[in-house]
C-alpha cells in the first residue's frame, strides 16, 4: 500500500469515528435550529463553514488545486457548484438527512441510506456527464 492510501484510510476512519459519536448532520442542524432553536448539530456546520472558508485559500499554497481546475473558470465552476449543490441538497431534504450523514448510517448497515448513497454516486456521474458539459456550454 502507498502512504496516500495508507493516510486517505487513516483519515476516513477518524472522520467517520467523529462523525459517528457526534452524529453531525448538516440538513438535521438547519432542521433542529428552524424548529427548535437547537443550535447542537448546528455547531458541525458552523465549524464546517470556517474551516472551508480558511482552507479554500490555502490550498493553492501549500500544493492543491486553484478554484475551477482542468482549466475551468472561476464562474463557471461556482454556477456548477450552486447548481449540483442544490440538487444534493435538495433529494437530502427529501432523503431527511445529509450525505455525510448517510455515509454514517450506511457504514453502520442502514439500508436505506445505502440505496440513498447508490442513487448519490449515480447522480454524481451523471451530473459531471450530462449537466455539466450542457450548463459550461451556456456560460
Amino acid at each position: 500500500m502507498t502512504v496516500a492510501a495508507v493516510a486517505s484510510l487513516v483519515v476516513g476512519i477518524t472522520i467517520g469515528f467523529v462523525g459517528q459519536r457526534s452524529r453531525m448532520c448538516f440538513v438535521g442542524g438547519i432542521r433542529d435550529w428552524i424548529l427548535v432553536r437547537d443550535t447542537f448539530l448546528l455547531k458541525g456546520l458552523v465549524a464546517f463553514i470556517l474551516m472551508a472558508w480558511v482552507a479554500f485559500p490555502l490550498a493553492p499554497l501549500i500544493g492543491g488545486e486553484a478554484l475551477g481546475g482542468f482549466g475551468t473558470p472561476i464562474f463557471s465552476a461556482v454556477v456548477l457548484t450552486v447548481i449540483g449543490g442544490f440538487g444534493v441538497g435538495w433529494v437530502s431534504i427529501l432523503a431527511n438527512g445529509c450525505p455525510f450523514r448517510q455515509h454514517v448510517l450506511a457504514a453502520q448497515g442502514t439500508g436505506g441510506s445505502m440505496v440513498y448513497l447508490a442513487g448519490f454516486f449515480s447522480g454524481a456521474v451523471m451530473f459531471h456527464t450530462w449537466v455539466s458539459p450542457f450548463v459550461l456550454e451556456l456560460i
